[in-house]
């Protein structure tokens, strides 16, 4: 249900948005983002089913503490890439690239302690 509803909300954020480019063009891109973060905020409420399943699955296992990086890692990924459409979509294509170079900077910074444990079973491995 709930993806009939987003795209219910993008078809008649389309129409309004293809109204308001004739009418008054600088309304257009606010109704843009106001639109594609509503459809983030659905798109979030769907995920929580998923964590709790994730979070029952790996709570007996050494993975459990690895779990919160990877979802950090994730929302920085959606979020970053949102927001860098909404920048193109402002024709702001160099904002965007940088917003994407940032979230990458990001997920690696928050990855160190994957790779230092993937080095680890790596260097036990070669023994």
């Amino acid at each position: 249900m709930n993806e009939l509803k987003a795209c219910g909300l993008i078809i008649c954020s389309l129409i309004i948005c293809i109204i308001f480019k004739n009418l008054k063009n600088e309304y257009s891109l606010f109704i843009r983002i106001i639109i594609t973060l509503s459809v983030f905020g659905i798109s979030i409420s769907i995920f929580y089913p998923v964590l709790a399943y994730i979070e029952e699955i790996t709570s007996n296992t050494q993975i459990y503490q690895f779990v919160p990086i990877i979802l950090k890692a994730l929302g920085i990924a959606f979020s970053v890439q949102i927001t860098a459409d909404i920048c193109k979509d402002a024709q702001e294509s160099s904002l965007a690239q940088g917003i994407l170079f940032f979230g990458q900077a990001q997920i690696l910074v928050i990855s160190i302690p994957l790779m230092k444990n993937l080095f680890q079973i790596c260097e036990g491995l070669l023994k």
